[in-house]
């Protein structure tokens, strides 16, 4: 049974998905209504919560559920941790920082 937070979470959703054309407001791939899927749709923060944002009009966007679980602390403690780039001597193809950076963007 919806109750009426539900029903406002919906039409919210809803709302911000059409205003952006139906397209992830992080990487502008198609979003989908389709439950259980990482394409779903959901209600992301432009300031996270965890970061101070509050739950007002022009602080949320359509987003893919992946794509507002992967902002989150918790969801992606291990990634955020990790170096992006790497020093290395540069002495071969594999330790050069150019194949480590086209590792991280492909």
């Amino acid at each position: 049974m919806r109750t009426p937070e539900d029903n406002w979470l919906k039409a919210k959703r809803t709302r911000a998905a059409e205003k952006q054309g139906w397209l992830c407001h992080w990487c502008g791939r198609p979003m989908t209504t389709d439950p259980n899927t990482d394409l779903q749709v959901s209600l992301d923060h432009l300031t996270p919560k965890h970061n101070g944002g509050v739950t007002r009009p022009g602080d949320y966007v359509a987003a893919h559920r992946k794509c507002n679980s992967d902002r989150h602390p918790e969801m992606n403690r291990r990634k955020a941790s990790e170096p992006v780039l790497v020093a290395t001597t540069g002495e071969t193809d594999t330790e050069s920082p150019f194949a480590i950076l086209k590792r991280l963007i492909t």
